[in-house]
């Protein structure tokens, strides 16, 4: 199960400079990317950042945890892959993560405090709707490494 994150939206946006002629708004639409994953203020007309890659992998890592995708059927009445998990973090997320990320055995529950919380909760930070809300893809890489380290001690990678 190793990941590999190579085709996020400023990845795949052919960005051109508005003209003379056009508004600002223009330059989103050679904007490429996936329903579920493109950032709420996209939506918007709000100005393309690196907050929308944050946001597109916050939403790819709350997936690869649950193993439901954005646009799964449940969803169709508005909620979102971010909101279920919210609701269920973290004293229940047991309820949804997917039951293949657990091991079947006594350290289950630590698997669970020192690994799967923390990534669920960089998941949740990242998919926020306030691009202000966001943090930097440094602060998430540091604590990926950092939860990646306790993991490795407890010997599960």
């Amino acid at each position: 199960m190793t990941a590999y994150v190579t085709d996020f939206g400023l990845a795949r946006f052919m960005f051109t400079a508005p003209t003379a002629h056009q508004d600002r708004s223009a330059s989103l639409a050679c904007l490429k990317g996936s329903i579920g994953y493109i950032p709420p203020e996209y939506g918007m007309s709000e100005e393309i950042s690196t907050k929308g890659d944050v946001y597109s992998f916050g939403v790819f890592l709350l997936q690869m945890m649950t193993g439901c995708s954005p646009t799964d059927e449940k969803f169709s009445d508005g909620g979102s892959l971010h909101e279920l998990v919210d609701g269920a973090f973290p004293d229940s997320i047991h309820k949804v993560i997917d039951p293949t990320m657990l091991r079947e055995d006594s350290s289950t529950a630590e698997l669970l405090r020192h690994c799967v919380v923390p990534l669920v909760r960089v998941g949740l930070s990242c998919s926020k709707a306030s691009p202000r809300e966001r943090p930097d893809m440094g602060r998430v890489s540091t604590e990926i490494l950092r939860i990646m380290h306790v993991a490795s001690r407890m010997g599960v990678v």
